[in-house]
């Protein structure tokens, strides 16, 4: 799906997520998600951290527009939203932007905050797009969405789902990520156990634009995606995905694809907690378990085939449009 150019518009909305050096990519692509949707009703502008080419070749490749400022994220946004032309909407996706931030910036346009910690907030609408974030309505939102009904992903994963459906999957193949930044190197081990414990295991392995890939022989069976624009085609073919309960795991429930799922950063327990309690993905306790809870998994078809339709049943893939309607609502409010 493109983005708003060739389109004629006088709305515009700031887009602004938490991303750069260190920080995984989910942030944006949520925003990004986000932008698919607006476009072409409202024009959406993707704030970037300035001199961050990886970004904003992402931004662009999907055919939206970016625009960058210096400093951290609140200070980014900040700046760009004082500068006219104006933005008759800004929406918020991180954990860096306090109630003061938020309250200056509510008085420039209608604001939307993206967040699933629930945290509080001053704010037109938050949004939490989390399985389970249905319960951490935030103090201060004006109106507020939770749950997995909302979760924002683009149009390419519901049409993945669609082509598992109908062509199935590739056998004994498992996609692994954990996240841009692959915290302690958990997703390089999962690979190399899961290689080692079953020599009919294909690994297709996620690598974030930041990372520095290990220096060893290449393993047999391990297939390295760097950096790659989206995982829809990748979740369409695995037979499973391990790695972090963030965002790729919610597209994998999408999907259809059955997961085994770490928290591999504090903020990502209730998702796992939420994402395993629906029967779509088995929470390891700890890094070690990943592996051995996969094997176990793929040697279980019946499982696998009720976590693909526990996952569908719970993410629809509709969640950006939905956000995106109710945004259009806030701007025409403060129009009229």
């Amino acid at each position: 799906m493109g983005g708003a150019r060739g389109h004629i518009v006088s709305l515009r909305a700031l887009l602004a997520a938490d991303c750069g050096s260190d920080v995984g990519l989910g942030h944006l692509e949520r925003m990004l998600a986000l932008a698919d949707a607006l476009t072409p009703a409202i024009e959406p502008c993707i704030l970037l951290p300035t001199g961050d080419a990886s970004l904003h070749r992402r931004v662009d490749e999907r055919g939206h527009r970016a625009i960058d400022a210096p400093g951290v994220t609140a200070e980014r946004v900040e700046a760009a939203a004082s500068v006219p032309p104006r933005f008759d909407v800004i929406v918020l996706d991180g954990y860096g932007f306090d109630v003061d931030v938020q309250r200056r910036l509510r008085g420039i346009a209608p604001l939307t905050v993206v967040d699933d910690l629930g945290l509080p907030t001053d704010c037109d609408l938050a949004v939490n797009p989390s399985p389970g974030g249905e319960m951490l309505r935030p103090v201060g939102a004006s109106a507020f969405f939770g749950g997995a009904a909302y979760a924002l992903m683009r149009d390419l994963f519901l049409e993945a789902r669609e082509r598992a459906i109908h062509r199935g999957r590739d056998p004994r193949t498992v996609l692994v990520s954990t996240g841009a930044t692959d915290l302690g190197g958990i997703g390089a081990r999962v690979a190399v156990e899961l290689l080692d414990h079953d020599p009919q295991v294909e690994v297709v392995r996620v690598v974030g634009p930041d990372m520095q890939v290990a220096h060893r022989d290449p393993l047999p069976r391990e297939h390295l995606l760097v950096a790659p624009p989206d995982l829809a085609g990748a979740l369409a073919t695995a037979t499973a995905y391990v790695g972090a309960a963030g965002t790729t795991a919610v597209q994998a429930a999408c999907v259809g694809t059955p997961a085994v799922v770490i928290a591999a950063v504090a903020n990502q327990r209730a998702q796992a907690a939420a994402l395993a309690a629906a029967g779509c993905a088995l929470e390891a306790g700890d890094p070690l378990g990943l592996a051995a809870a996969c094997l176990s998994l793929l040697d279980d078809p019946q499982l696998l085939a009720a976590m693909a339709a526990s996952g569908r049943a719970l993410v629809d893939g509709h969640g950006a449009g939905r956000v995106a309607a109710a945004i259009r609502d806030l701007v025409a409010a403060r129009a009229a």
